[in-house]
């Protein structure tokens, strides 16, 4: 292709996916930083940032004996000292909800709907909160992954010699010279992310096609047909089990590598996850799976034990949501992911006013099908952003969010709309105005 192409090519992903692609980076910015959201607004899950003297294991049989007819489906430690023990607990008749236990002193602190931040930016990210209610909800929102990547290697190809322009930004002449100035400077400082996240995102989208369509497996060892090193699941025997502290203390002499971050039962066995030597690999990739009513290691996996593919799978996760080094990271992931969102959407309306200055009105037509296309879509993914939030409710109520959580949400909305629609008018407003000025030179002459 010739430059010309390359640069029309650029120019229409972003015509065509750019309000999608805005609403896939944007939400997935928040999500790097949901945690410390929820720590922000929520005094339940804050924790004094001091030693823990309450391990995850000894939370854990304080919520048994708290809440004994409750069932804890997993235990979660953050791993930072600021943060309180997090569980997911059912009561009987109601969903799930998060349960918090201080580490310093193993009070429960309070309980909150299992929707919270967290849970609100990474269902919106990963699958739009299950439009269409099946697997394709996932596709919907990796096939986008095709156009961010096309639009990260073009953008390279373009704009030649862009190492040497980090502090090439200019306010001379009209908007749109100011808004490509803008654009060019935001694409060369988050470049580096833009390939992370294009490249991860690939991955993605590889891994589910393989696992609908090739092998079915979703993990290097698990209890079931969907592992490479299935374990039988564990029958249920007439002995007590071990208790919940015992089975920590098993695990934690088995590897005194291991940091805990996660536990719970799966397949009848006593379950842990964390993190050791391995740099940028999520909790899932060290595990240890025991019998809870012999204290008998069953399965001991490590980071590196599971081959190149499944070590790489775990890499992934940290790299795309910047969750492996602490909060300046995860801050500087999202800041990035901003720059991204604003990439998207300013990209799209250069495009559309320079095809104004040329006068080519089959190309803004393009951009008002395009619209409506994405918008009609939005719709859909608003409505059953609507379903799955009642769902988190007590019989068809809403959900009880704590009211700084709340009034977050309800403020990232407002903003959120107001900056779609300043954007919509914007480019409706060039394109009716090409429309009318061409009308009046077609009377004219």
């Amino acid at each position: 292709m010739t430059k010309k192409q390359w640069f029309n090519w650029h120019s229409l992903s972003g015509v065509w996916f750019g309000l999608i692609l805005f609403f896939i980076c944007w939400t997935g910015a928040f999500a790097t930083i949901s945690y410390e959201l929820d720590w922000l607004f929520d005094s339940k899950v804050r924790a004094q940032p001091q030693a823990h003297n309450v391990s995850l294991g000894e939370a854990y049989q304080k919520v048994q004996t708290q809440f004994p007819n409750a069932q804890i489906g997993i235990a979660f430690s953050s791993g930072e000292p600021y943060f309180a023990h997090d569980f997911v607990v059912r009561f009987k008749g109601k969903p799930w909800q998060h349960v918090y236990v201080d580490p310093v002193n193993g009070e429960v602190t309070g309980a909150t709907s299992f929707l919270n931040i967290q849970r609100f930016f990474r269902d919106f990210h990963m699958h739009f909160f299950g439009i269409f209610d099946s697997i394709v909800s996932y596709y919907l929102v990796l096939i986008f992954a095709l156009p961010l990547c096309f639009s990260t290697v073009s953008a390279v190809y373009l704009y030649q010699g862009w190492w040497k322009k980090w502090l090439q930004l200019s306010w001379n002449g009209d908007s749109r010279a100011k808004l490509a100035s803008l654009h060019k400077f935001s694409g060369v400082w988050s470049l580096w992310f833009a390939v992370i996240i294009s490249l991860t995102s690939i991955w993605y989208l590889y891994e589910f096609v393989r696992m609908d369509l090739v092998d079915g497996k979703t993990a290097f060892t698990d209890v079931g047909n969907f592992a490479i090193n299935p374990i039988a699941e564990l029958e249920a025997q007439n002995t007590q089990p071990l208790s919940i502290v015992t089975l920590e203390k098993i695990a934690q002499n088995a590897r005194p590598d291991l940091d805990i971050r996660a536990m719970r039962f799966s397949g009848g066995y006593f379950y842990v996850e964390g993190q050791s030597d391995d740099i940028l690999v999520r909790d899932r990739a060290n595990k240890l799976y025991i019998n809870p009513y012999s204290g008998e290691v069953v399965y001991n996996q490590t980071a590196s034990s599971q081959g190149f593919y499944w070590r790489l799978s775990d890499t992934a996760d940290p790299l795309h949501f910047g969750n492996f080094a602490g909060l300046w990271v995860k801050l500087a992931w999202f800041f990035c992911g901003i720059a991204l969102s604003f990439l998207s959407l300013s990209g799209s309306y250069m495009y559309v006013k320079r095809q104004s200055k040329l006068r080519r009105k089959e190309s803004q037509q393009g951009v008002k099908t395009s619209l409506l296309v994405s918008c009609c879509l939005l719709s859909l993914i608003g409505y059953y952003a609507y379903k799955t939030i009642m769902s988190y409710g007590v019989a068809g109520q809403a959900p009880n969010l704590p009211s700084g959580s709340l009034l977050f949400l309800s403020v990232w909305i407002i903003v959120t709309l107001a900056i779609i629609s300043f954007w919509i008018k914007s480019l409706l407003c060039v394109c009716f105005t090409d429309t009318k000025s061409l009308y009046q030179l077609k009377t004219f002459s």
